[in-house]
């Protein structure tokens, strides 16, 4: 478990759970990474893990563990952090229509 110790399994019901990143506030949305469900698959009651990423670009997937979705989860955070993204630069704020020059006033 030491892949994924800074990463939290958060319960939100029976069956159910959020993936949170402890180094990150939790007051700060982008602390969640991941929503979990377990469901069952087929007769034999086998369980999967069924994971709807909200960091990164992975969609949904399915997994047979837990162990595998914090492993996943540990993967995405390690990536994230090594490629050096971080907040996203503010966009300069312009009126509509773009950079405006200023108007001259005649005095009257």
């Amino acid at each position: 478990m030491d892949n994924y110790h800074q990463l939290e399994l958060v319960p939100l019901g029976e069956g159910a759970w959020r993936v949170c990143d402890r180094s990150v506030a939790s007051s700060d949305a982008a602390s969640v990474i991941a929503y979990v469900e377990r469901i069952p698959m087929d007769d034999f009651h086998e369980l999967m893990y069924e994971v709807v990423w909200v960091h990164g670009t992975r969609g949904t997937t399915r997994h047979t563990s837990i162990q595998s979705v914090l492993l996943m989860a540990a993967d995405l955070v390690a990536a994230t952090s090594s490629s050096g993204a971080a907040k996203p630069k503010p966009i300069a704020h312009f009126p509509p229509g773009g950079r405006q020059r200023p108007v001259a006033r005649l005095a009257g």
